[in-house]
C-alpha cells in the first residue's frame, strides 16, 4: 500500500505526444478537466436535491483531430500503466454492435454530440487519445473527467465554448450520454462541477432548479483531505442495478403526481407510499416497490438535502463543528451498501470527520484531517490502504 502521486508531466503534455504517437498527426484541439469529489449529496439528483461537489488537483486531458474515413480511433492512457486502444464507428454503436464499455461511451458521447447538433451532422472519423492521472475505484470521477475533456476538446471550436449557458448543456449532454452508453448509474453533478465550477471552492447543484452557486471550500478551515480505499481498479458497478431502480420509481412517482422532482411534493414520503400500496392492491406486488423500501429511500432523499443544505451554510459561515457534525452523522436508512468499517477505522486513526466518497458508487472513503496530524495520517494508513491526497482544482478548460 502506498501514496499516489500524479507524474511530473502534466495530462496535456502527455496527450499532445501520443496522440502524435498514435495518429501521426498533432491534434487539432485539447482540453482539460478535474476530476471530482463529492462533499455530501450523492444519489438525490433525480429526488431534485441538493449535492455539494470540489474539484481536484488530478485532471484528465483529451486531444482530438478528424479523419478521412467513417472510424473513431481511440487511445487511452492512465496511471499505473493503464492502457486502452479501440476503434468503432458511430454506426457500429447505432446498430447495436456489441462494443466494450469504454468504447460505447467515448462513441456515444461523439454520437450525442452529433445529433444535438453541438458537432457538425458532417463529422466523419475521428482520433481520440486520453490521458489522465485520476485513478479509478478512488471516488474521485475519472470517468466523468474524461468525458468532460473530451466534450470540451470536441467543442473547442465554438465561439460560445467558455460561456456558462453552452458548459451547462454540455454537462447535460455527458450525463444523458452516461445513462444511454453506459453500464454505471450517473451522478449529474460530477459533471456539472467539472464543467461549471469555480477554482478553490465547492459546487452547490440544487437539481429543483438547475442552479449552481459556490460554497468555500473545506481545506479553508484547516484540514487536509484524502480518498482511501483497500485497493484502485475499476469503476465501482456493484449497485448500479440498484441505483437504476431507485430512480426509475422516482421518475414514475413524479410523473404520477405531475411534479417535476418529488422534492416539490409536500409530504413526499408518505404519498409515495400510499400510491404504491394502491398500485400493489390493484395490479399485483409486482406491480411496484415495497412501500417500507419506498418510504426508507424518499426519506434518504429529504434528509439528505437538508444535511446538503446545512453543510453549505455551515460552509459560507466557517462554522467548522458544525461542518464536520454533518459529515459524520450517519445517514437515513437505505438498501445501498457503504464502506462503514472503512469509515470507522480513518476516524480511529485521526481523521476528524470521515465518510464515504459516493454511497453506492465507490468503495472509497473521504478522510478530513486536521493540517497538524495530516502527515501522520497518511503515514500510519499508507501502511494498511491505498492513500491520495485531494487537493483543490480548478475548471475545465479548452487548452488549444
Amino acid at each position: 500500500m502506498a501514496v499516489w502521486a500524479a507524474e511530473s508531466t502534466s495530462p496535456i503534455e502527455r496527450v499532445v505526444q501520443l496522440h502524435k504517437e498514435v495518429a501521426g498527426v498533432a491534434p487539432e484541439h485539447t482540453a482539460s478537466a478535474p476530476g471530482t469529489w463529492v462533499l455530501i449529496g450523492e444519489n438525490v439528483d433525480h429526488f431534485g436535491g441538493v449535492t455539494l461537489v470540489g474539484l481536484t488537483s488530478l485532471r484528465a486531458a483529451a486531444a482530438v483531430s478528424a479523419r478521412d474515413d467513417d472510424t473513431i480511433a481511440i487511445e487511452v492512457r492512465g496511471p499505473d500503466g493503464m492502457s486502452f486502444s479501440d476503434a468503432a464507428t458511430v454506426d457500429d454503436l447505432t446498430s447495436g454492435a456489441e462494443l466494450k464499455k469504454l468504447t460505447r461511451r467515448i462513441v456515444g458521447l461523439v454520437h450525442t454530440l452529433i445529433s444535438r447538433q453541438v458537432l457538425s451532422r458532417d463529422t466523419r472519423g475521428l482520433n481520440i487519445s486520453l490521458a489522465t492521472d485520476i485513478l479509478p475505484g478512488a471516488g474521485l470521477g475519472a470517468l466523468y473527467a474524461g468525458d468532460a475533456a473530451l466534450a470540451l476538446a470536441l467543442a473547442a471550436g465554438d465561439p460560445e465554448v467558455d460561456e456558462a449557458p453552452f458548459r451547462t448543456r454540455l454537462a447535460e449532454l455527458c450525463s444523458h450520454n452516461v445513462t444511454v452508453n453506459s453500464d454505471l448509474a450517473v451522478l449529474r453533478a460530477r459533471h456539472t462541477a467539472a464543467l461549471r465550477g469555480k477554482a478553490g471552492t465547492i459546487s452547490v447543484v440544487d437539481y429543483s432548479d438547475g442552479s449552481v452557486t459556490q460554497a468555500p471550500h473545506p481545506g479553508k478551515l484547516g484540514v487536509r483531505i484524502f480518498s482511501v480505499t483497500e485497493a484502485w481498479g475499476e469503476p465501482y458497478a456493484e449497485q448500479t442495478e440498484r441505483i437504476a431502480a431507485h430512480r426509475a420509481f422516482i421518475d414514475e412517482a413524479c410523473a404520477n403526481f405531475g411534479v417535476a422532482s418529488l422534492r416539490q411534493l409536500p409530504d413526499a414520503a408518505n404519498r409515495a407510499v400510499e400510491w404504491v400500496e394502491a398500485r400493489r392492491q390493484v395490479h399485483g406486488a409486482d406491480s411496484a416497490p415495497e412501500p417500507e423500501a419506498v418510504r426508507f429511500w424518499v426519506s434518504f432523499c429529504e434528509t439528505e438535502t437538508l444535511r446538503s443544505l446545512a453543510t453549505a451554510k455551515a460552509l459560507r459561515s466557517s462554522r467548522e463543528n458544525d461542518l464536520f457534525t454533518l459529515l459524520n452523522s450517519r445517514t437515513e436508512h437505505h438498501d445501498l451498501d457503504t464502506p462503514d468499517e472503512l469509515v470507522a477505522e480513518v476516524l480511529r486513526r485521526g481523521a476528524v470527520s470521515a465518510r464515504p466518497a459516493a454511497v453506492g458508487n465507490s468503495p472509497a472513503v473521504l478522510a478530513f484531517v486536521r493540517l497538524s496530524e495530516a502527515d501522520a495520517f497518511v503515514k500510519n494508513v499508507a501502511k494498511n490502504y491505498e492513500v491520495v491526497e485531494v487537493l483543490p482544482g480548478d475548471v475545465a478548460s479548452v487548452e488549444n
